[in-house]
């Protein structure tokens, strides 16, 4: 994929380059995969924030990356990934898996060590889907939302069916700067609101954003649990009882310079509490789905020699990190005012 322009609001600061290469203060090697870079518009706000030069910002004090630990829950985290986990059993799995998914077990002699692949009773699981027949968008689709929403719900479970690259806006309830730049845009205050960039179409409406990713990066098909209607919204909802509505308010933080990246998939419940985090801290997103199936395992796979999700790295910092738990108590100690 060739670099491409992201459309960044002008609620942002005006002439920062948004790019997924670390900070200036942290130089990154040449990376493997494909980076993306955006020049905001030089337009004026008219908000405060476009007066205030760019906060500096740095890791914690004394701060170290967290070595990854498969399936481990931290000490005092297992009530929120139980919270989260009902997710699983209401929506069914939706979001666990790409477009077309199939597993088969084989010998591991069959999987070349230098291959990500799921070990399984002294197996290895070889993983396929219809995603590699899909188009791909060359920029991120662009969608404003936050976590304690049915409806966006169901286009964030389609993005990671779709396994699609997303620059996300988190629209908490009294976030200050990406709510009022989805009235400016749209003309009314609702969510979830999509911009794909590719062929400058937007749209409101969870079920006709679904519609129109489906028929322009997929196969046109939509997922039986995303196609019932109102029981679609019912069990969409259901999913959230868990987390007593996390991810909905706004918590005061900095604005970075350029957007997080994070690999994680809608259907993760280590994923899901690290999104709440970054949607209550109004913190602009780059996620790369990897639901099971998906090739993006394998670039972190490539680089790390382990694949796991939620996986970050902050360009605005240079940290590069595993486990969830350790990530929200970077994003807070980094970015909360």
């Amino acid at each position: 994929m060739a670099a491409a322009a992201l459309h960044l609001p002008p609620l942002l600061p005006c002439h920062i380059r948004f790019s997924s290469s670390r900070a200036a203060a942290a130089p990154a090697p040449t990376s493997r995969r494909t980076r993306l870079y955006a020049q905001l518009d030089g337009t004026t706000a008219s908000t405060s924030a476009t007066d205030k030069p760019a906060a500096a910002f740095s890791p914690p004090p004394g701060f170290k990356p967290p070595v990854p630990k498969r399936f481990e829950v931290r000490s005092g985290q297992f009530s929120s990934i139980a919270g989260a986990s009902l997710a699983i059993p209401f929506r069914l799995g939706t979001g666990l898996f790409v477009l077309g998914y199939s597993a088969s077990l084989v010998s591991p002699d069959e999987v070349p060590p230098d291959q990500y692949a799921l070990e399984f009773l002294g197996r290895k699981v070889k993983e396929t889907s219809k995603i590699a027949q899909c188009s791909r968008p060359e920029k991120p689709i662009e969608i404003y939302e936050f976590e304690g929403c049915p409806f966006c719900r169901k286009v964030r479970e389609m993005v990671s069916v779709l396994d699609l690259d997303v620059l996300f806006y988190p629209c908490p309830q009294n976030g200050p700067t990406f709510r009022p730049k989805v009235l400016e845009m749209g003309g009314k205050k609702q969510f979830p609101y999509m911009v794909d960039p590719n062929t400058g179409v937007s749209m409101y409406e969870s079920d006709d954003i679904i519609k129109y990713l489906a028929d322009k990066y997929g196969d046109g098909s939509v997922p039986i649990m995303l196609s019932l209607g109102l029981l679609t919204i019912i069990t969409a909802g259901l999913a959230m009882i868990g987390r007593g509505g996390k991810g909905s308010s706004y918590t005061p933080a900095k604005l970075p310079p350029q957007p997080i990246e994070i690999w994680a998939y809608e259907g993760s419940p280590f994923c899901k509490i690290v999104r709440e985090a970054l949607v209550e801290l109004e913190l602009p997103h780059l996620l790369h789905s990897c639901s099971r199936g998906s090739p993006k395992r394998q670039e972190i796979f490539k680089k790390h020699g382990v694949f796991q999700a939620p996986y970050i790295e902050d360009p605005n910092t240079g940290v590069e990190m595993f486990e969830s738990a350790e990530i929200i108590d970077y994003l807070r100690a980094t970015y909360v005012t």
